[in-house]
């Protein structure tokens, strides 16, 4: 039998879906409401409350509803007691859509929820159902966000709780490639980490991530900028001229390499820790974090000489040379080297 959670717990897993662990831990209650777009974490948790109440009931009877076709009176005949005792978990679907004996009959089952039973609700957005989303919200329900997940920071969260699930260690500079590579899908997202973890041992770094998914990023500045300033010379290089033979001008290539630079010469030998830098730098905590890493690489002087050759890159692809090409490389080049891994 699954306790009722009082009124005051409804708020508890209701974070953004990627930015904490709630969604994740969600477990078995008598109502459990998912609310927003994200159909993949919404999947997630129907998925795993399921198996939940199976592995620990010895089995389960699963009911699922569509809120738009539903029919009067079968909510009730679902939650009703088995001949078996077998437990039940009930899950409506589509409740943006949800037609009045829907409406109806989930405000009565509401005010009295079975406690044996364990019931799921997707709404993934929009003003219909408001009634039916304030009845379960006073009644109790666990209230979750599916969200789609906007930021970076919040898709490379995901992907390292990913591999965290899995017990697995990807390396800071591995997920933020595996997030530009793959894109912002969480299903996508979700498959890569699965492949990642499974087909390889060790520690996943950057060039794992490049040589399963590599062909799938677009060759852009900021990525050459990365491998610049993280030592690997081989990729930036590579990267560089894959950008170059597509048509993507020299300039904005060099202009990224300017902005990271200058993003870890603000932050080296910085004490702070990267949300206080971030408040006082007017960058995002991510952002901070990877000029902290790629810090390490350089001294003082290091980063003086990086940020002449990116001036005089600069002023070579605006006019002063006649192979902006070799200047952008040579630029890259020097970065490079001067990253101690």
């Amino acid at each position: 039998m699954v306790a009722n959670k009082p009124a005051g717990s409804s708020r508890s897993s209701g974070t953004r879906a990627g930015t904490g662990p709630n969604w994740r831990q969600a477990v078995p209650a008598p109502l459990i409401l998912l609310l927003g777009p994200e159909a993949y974490v919404a999947g997630r948790v129907l998925d795993s409350i399921r198996q939940q109440v199976k592995e620990r009931d010895g089995g389960a009877e699963v009911t699922t509803f569509d809120a738009s076709t539903y029919q009067r009176g079968e909510l009730l005949l679902a939650a009703s007691p088995s001949l078996f005792g077998d437990s039940k978990v009930i899950e409506a679907m589509s409740l943006a859509t949800m037609n009045e004996d829907f409406l109806e009959d989930v405000q009565a089952y509401a005010a009295s929820p079975a406690t044996d039973v364990v019931m799921v609700l997707h709404h993934s957005g929009g003003n219909r159902g408001k009634k039916v989303l304030d009845a379960l919200k006073a009644a109790g329900a666990v209230v979750i966000d599916c969200q789609p997940l906007k930021k970076d920071a919040e898709k490379v969260d995901f992907v390292s709780q990913e591999f965290k699930a899995a017990r697995r260690r990807i390396l800071p500079e591995a997920t933020r490639a595996l997030v530009a590579a793959v894109g912002s899908d969480l299903a996508e997202l979700a498959a890569a980490c699965t492949q990642l973890a499974q087909d390889t041992t060790g520690d996943i770094d950057q060039e794992t991530v490049d040589r399963y998914f590599g062909g799938r990023v677009e060759a852009t500045g900021f990525k050459v900028a990365d491998a610049a300033l993280s030592g690997r010379g081989p990729t930036a290089l590579g990267t560089l001229r894959h950008a170059l033979a597509t048509g993507t001008d020299p300039v904005p290539i060099v202009a990224a390499l300017a902005m990271k630079l200058r993003q870890v010469a603000k932050v080296a030998g910085q004490r702070k820790s990267s949300g206080m830098l971030a408040k006082e730098l007017g960058m995002p905590p991510w952002q901070v974090q990877q000029a902290q890493e790629q810090a390490r690489y350089f001294s003082h002087d290091d980063l003086v000489r990086c940020l002449r050759l990116v001036a005089e890159a600069d002023a070579q692809v605006k006019g002063a040379s006649r192979d902006p090409q070799y200047a952008v490389e040579r630029a890259v080049t020097g970065i490079a080297l001067a990253a101690r891994r």
